[in-house]
């Protein structure tokens, strides 16, 4: 593990500084020294900035919700996948796991109370203590509906309803040559530790899913719009396609906090582009053009705040960064963008902070975890 004075630009530090002194004057204003503590004591915490080596490629991180561990999950020795607990205030592994051998389709989520990591790999999903990186189960995805010699299609989503009793994984439809399917949402019991229904989404090339903060629907990305899901029942249902989203390439999708906005970022040639959705109505209320041209966007999060949309972008010729988007005006916040030290970035996870932000790329043959206090 090497750590580094990261990248980022004085302007952004300027401004997490500023957050942070607003919440220290409200803290003085509203309560007592102690109650101040107390409200201190159980604030998430930032990251210490570093970059810790973790394995090859495909990593993905996510952060636990008091902000103390990192988990990546990322193609390790022997092409075999391993989970890797990462304490963000030493920069130190503290725990991992092997898993099976990788697979196309390695997709990760956590529950929301931090205390299950689930991973999808290939056609299995494995279920995670977090606490102890113990493998709970492991259970086989029930076959897709395909013809004879079609092969089923790969992961491209995993995430967990609010309340963590249900897992959804998304995947592309199945395919033959030259010929595709319908893709699909399996529902997985996080009780019972067993799929319990599913439902085909109108497209054979699905993106990642969100759920909307606080409710029973899930959108999910695609080539040929954004798809609503209910979730209400054992099996999930489709709601229908949001107006405007057919053909938008709109694969990755991301709420703000306070539900009433969903930002989805195309991929593809409509790269550079996005969509804000209004989910009261299911129609997109404006369209953005993020970057002028084509740009490789992807792993979209917002900030705790709701203020901030980033961006990781790919360029083989300037290198990787990660692009900061006001959410109220659309507008790319230039001062804010980051430049990290991978050669590639494979994912983005913003703490809970708020303000640091945990990249997964690669440096050379290594795959790397960055934490960059934002």
């Amino acid at each position: 593990m090497t750590a580094k004075t990261s990248k980022r630009s004085i302007s952004t530090y300027t401004r997490a500084t500023a957050v942070a002194a607003a919440a220290a004057a409200v803290l003085a204003l509203t309560g007592t020294a102690a109650q101040a503590a107390d409200q201190s004591a159980a604030a998430p915490v930032s990251g210490t900035e570093g970059i810790i080596t973790v394995g090859h490629n495909q990593a993905q991180p996510l952060v636990s919700p008091d902000g103390t561990t990192a988990y990546v999950v990322v193609s390790g020795t022997g092409n075999t996948v391993q989970v890797k607990a990462v304490d963000t205030q030493s920069d130190a592994v503290t725990r991992q796991a092997t898993l099976d051998t990788a697979q196309l389709g390695l997709v990760a989520a956590l529950s929301a109370d931090g205390t299950r990591l689930y991973v999808a790999n290939g056609q299995q999903l494995v279920v995670l203590d977090t606490a102890t990186l113990t493998v709970l189960t492991t259970t086989a995805l029930p076959d897709q509906p395909r013809q004879a010699g079609w092969n089923p299609g790969l992961l491209t989503g995993l995430t967990v309803s609010p309340d963590g009793a249900t897992a959804y994984v998304v995947q592309n439809g199945p395919t033959a040559y030259r010929q595709y399917g319908q893709g699909r949402v399996v529902a997985f019991s996080t009780a019972q530790h067993a799929f319990t229904g599913s439902v085909q989404v109108p497209t054979s090339f699905t993106g990642t899913a969100a759920f909307r903060p606080g409710g029973h629907d899930l959108y999910v990305g695609g080539d040929a719009g954004v798809f609503h899901v209910g979730t209400a029942g054992t099996a999930p249902t489709l709601v229908g396609t949001v107006g405007g989203t057919a053909g938008a390439l709109d694969y990755h999708p991301v709420f703000t906090p306070d539900g009433t906005r969903l930002f989805a970022v195309a991929s593809g040639y409509k790269g550079g582009q996005a969509d804000v959705i209004d989910p009261a109505g299911d129609t997109v209320t404006r369209h953005l053009t993020l970057v002028n041209g084509f740009a490789d966007l992807g792993d979209p999060q917002i900030s705790p705040d709701g203020t901030r949309l980033y961006l990781t972008k790919a360029d083989y010729s300037a290198g990787p960064s990660v692009l900061s988007v006001d959410t109220a005006s659309g507008s790319l916040v230039a001062a804010e963008t980051v430049s990290p030290d991978e050669d590639q970035l494979d994912g983005l996870a913003v703490g809970p902070d708020g303000h640091t932000l945990y990249l997964t790329g690669s440096i050379g043959s290594n795959g790397t975890l960055q934490i960059i206090a934002n």
